[in-house]
């Protein structure tokens, strides 16, 4: 905390230099046009003023002739021109002030003195005198402050000078972002250069200071001038833990062209080695595909087995031997999506060395951590009724499981619609699928593979109208495998026929009303869904992708009480339900939105995931399923869902959860959730929320009630101004993700810092991540418009 109170403490100290043109130049937030104070975050005091030249931005300037104005003009023999007293030069959209200004006809060069103040697009200056070529439009300024308006920094410098090529030269500059009055921080460097119609400056032997304490050197990084993209060396990214030691990553920017870019990173991790992380993005008028990367050559902390010090406790015990020899690290991922005429395609595919990858080294590109890495494939096809997909699926486990996830490889799906009579209306909908995976150590259902060919034809009658609506369908679900590596119980060529027809209704009834003098009107809307499906015997079959469904109030309207083909489940049920909303007559928003259904059971269902045919579920009715979503008052929301059993008597599974967001600084969650079929009972409290203007708190407290012990907790502050952000948090959590109970597992804790230096760079981005993924309705903030 002393860290931090110290960072905050130089924030808000008083730039020492002076300011004059930043500051004649800078607005206060109440001098604002209000549409330009409204996109200003609340910490910012103000911005710089808008200033309009009298021609096209992208002119010229050097083909304009050049007017003068002064109080008195003296015109030599020798030809030059003295021009004295509030003398005013305009050339295009180049301006240019002086005391007193010099002129030389035949040279075409110029010497303003006595003070100069100098502007035209992107910049404005100021110096003790310049000088100046009238044709060329190169310039020097001496002892002179700076503002780039485009990116809105500001500085100073021993000399300026402008080449004929537009660029400008600095010698002993110094700059940085913060507004006028606030030197919180600032990069020093012996020169600076930033060309005419680049969107990167460069910095030479440059030193960041935070307040007068230097933090940083480096003797070369561009740092943006303009919103566009350009080829270059980006700010590194730097961060330090007890485990590894300091991690430096330097992103190196390629815009090849307008459609299509890279990115390299060359990292070095102290404790464990250096490596190289890349991204490669294209664009174009069908598609878009990222491929990244990463690499880390023989992490000296990790085997492919063990962490270093896993295999030094388990080498004390006698459980390894031999030396510890470490490992290449890798990732590698495509995302791809595109569309051409009636096809469209889609790759999903991530693969990373060893299952710790993320957890030990993370990515600082757009590849997220997950315990399931999924790799699929894909091409559709559409025209008219008729679809077609053809894709290929498989996951990389990276928990402890011993049973690898089936893959497709491939599966072919086809479905076909049209209207043959009237509404009546005619569907066939065919798929054919190889399930495969590694086997060997498997036995019984565990270990079959082999293929599945599933039809399902359809006839079907929807009809519709603005009171209500009723559906009729009836077909036939008819699968056949083709199986390896069976069991002897267990057929090789096993099929199943199951005949099914529902009948699915519903009204919706309108009424009037006001509420706190806002018209609305409430809908009712009472829907019954009969469902009748044959019994087959399925328990010999294998479960290639079948699992229960969560129940829930959608779960009430759906032909399968489970997912996949695999199991289907027998019925003679009908589903009741109901649904009001309350709807504002102006724009249509939904206020509140709650519904309530049952499943009324007229016979037994003997069909069970795993149970043979002597389970049966015998309860005439399910459990009561209801959800609602409401929008209480301006920025809050409450969602919440329950499931009760009326046959036990108690909640089967429940869950609350209460929202404010005025804005990405101003969230409150708090929730609550509770699963009795996987001991789930946890809270949620997370908060993001300033306590002053420049301010803020930041937490999150997950706690589960079955173990008595907090599966996610932060808490830190944040100090924020349009200059810069600092985050201070500690963070204290459980990461499971093997499934084993987490009464016994280990708690980790960190402290993390962030420090951003706004326009420039940020260090410490782990803090971002933990933000958005811990906050629900947090999302990172991408900069505003100056």
């Amino acid at each position: 905390m002393l860290c931090l109170a110290v960072l905050v403490w130089l924030a808000a100290q008083p730039v020492r230099a002076a300011e004059d043109l930043a500051g004649e130049l800078w607005q206060p937030r109440a001098e604002l046009a209000p549409e330009r104070a409204q996109r200003l975050p609340e910490y910012c005091t103000g911005a710089y003023r808008q200033i309009e030249f009298p021609h096209p931005l992208d002119v010229d300037s050097n083909t304009f002739p050049m007017d003068a104005r002064s109080e008195s003009a003296d015109y030599a023999m020798d030809g030059d021109v003295v021009l004295v007293g509030d003398v005013h030069l305009q050339q295009g959209n180049r301006r240019a002030d002086a005391a007193e200004v010099t002129l030389d006809r035949t040279t075409r060069e110029g010497t303003l003195s006595g003070g100069v103040d100098l502007l035209e697009p992107g910049i404005a200056m100021r110096g003790t005198q310049a000088r100046f070529n009238i044709d060329t439009g190169a310039a020097e300024v001496d002892e002179v402050q700076f503002v780039l308006l485009d990116s809105a920094l500001r500085g100073s410098s021993d000399q300026i000078a402008r080449d004929d090529a537009g660029a400008l030269h600095m010698s002993r500059g110094t700059f940085t972002r913060c507004e006028p009055g606030n030197d919180s921080w600032r990069i020093g460097a012996r020169s600076l250069e930033v060309r005419e119609g680049e969107v990167f400056g460069t910095a030479r032997h440059a030193v960041l200071r935070v307040g007068p304490v230097p933090v940083l050197y480096t003797p070369y990084f561009r740092f943006p001038v303009s919103d566009d993209r350009q080829s270059g060396w980006m700010f590194p990214n730097v961060s330090f833990s007890g485990e590894d030691g300091i991690d430096i990553s330097v992103p190196y920017y390629l815009n090849l062209a307008p459609n299509y870019d890279a990115t390299l990173m060359p990292r070095y991790v102290a404790d464990r080695g250096e490596g190289l992380e890349g991204e490669f993005r294209h664009l174009s008028g069908w598609q878009q595909t990222t491929l990244t990367g990463g690499f880390l050559y023989q992490d000296q902390r990790f085997n492919g087995q063990f962490d270093r010090s896993d295999f030094e406790e388990l080498e004390a015990q006698g459980q390894v031997t031999g030396p510890f020899e470490p490992e290449d690290r890798w990732l590698y991922a495509i995302d791809h999506g595109g569309e051409l005429g009636r096809f469209s395609t889609v790759i999903d595919y991530t693969a990373v060395s060893d299952r710790d990858y993320f957890r030990d080294l993370g990515s600082d590109l757009g590849v997220s951590s997950q315990i399931e890495l999924e790799r699929r494939g894909e091409i559709q096809y559409a025209d008219g009724g008729l679809t077609m997909r053809l894709w290929a699926q498989r996951f990389q486990r990276l928990d402890e499981s011993r049973i690898d996830p089936y893959q497709r490889l491939p599966q072919l799906d086809l479905g076909y619609t049209r209207a043959i009579l009237g509404p009546l209306e005619l569907s066939l909908g065919a798929s054919f699928v190889s399930f495969e995976r590694d086997n060997d150590a498997l036995s019984g259902i565990d270990g079959i593979v082999g293929n599945r060919v599933h039809l399902e034809p359809q006839l079907r009658v929807p009809l519709q109208a603005p009171w209500g609506f009723l559906t009729l369908s009836g077909g036939y679900r008819y699968t056949e495998y083709d199986l390896r590596d069976t069991p002897v119980s267990v057929a090789a060529r096993p099929d199943r026929g199951i005949a099914v027809g529902s009948a699915h209704a519903g009204l919706i009834f309108e009424r009037p009303l006001g509420w706190f003098g806002t018209r609305m009107t409430q809908t009712l809307e009472p829907e019954v869904y009969y469902l009748y499906q044959e019994y087959a015997e399925q328990s010999s079959l294998p479960r290639f992708d079948a699992s229960e469904l969560t129940f829930s109030y959608s779960q009430l309207f759906r032909n399968n009480r489970f997912t996949g083909l695999d199991r289907i489940g027998d019925a003679n049920q009908a589903a009741v339900g109901v649904t009001t909303r309350f709807l504002d007559d102006r724009n249509g928003r939904e206020y509140v939105r709650a519904s309530i259904g049952q499943i009324v059971y007229f016979r037994d269902r003997r069909v069970t995931l795993a149970g043979g045919p002597s389970v049966v579920e015998t309860q005439s009715t399910s459990a009561m399923a209801g959800e609602v979503s409401a929008a209480v008052a301006r920025h809050w929301n409450v969602t919440g869902t329950m499931i009760w059993d009326p046959n036990d008597n108690q909640v089967d599974e429940g869950a609350v959860a209460l929202q404010y967001r005025r804005d990405n600084r101003h969230i409150f969650n708090a929730g609550f959730r509770k699963r009795l079929d996987e001991n789930i009972q946890q809270s949620d409290l997370s908060l993001y929320w300033p306590v002053s203007k420049h301010l803020a708190v930041i937490g999150r407290w997950n706690y589960d009630f079955e173990s008595g012990r907090t599966v996610e907790g932060f808490g830190g502050i944040e100090y924020n101004d349009c200059c810069w952000q600092i985050r201070l948090m500690a963070r204290r959590f459980i990461e499971s993700p093997t499934g084993r109970d987490i009464a016994i597992v280990e708690a980790d804790e960190g402290v993390f810092l962030q420090v951003v230096f706004k326009g420039l760079a940020g260090l410490g981005g782990k803090v971002e991540s933990m933000l958005q993924r811990g906050i629900r309705g947090y999302r990172s903030e991408t900069g505003y418009e100056i």
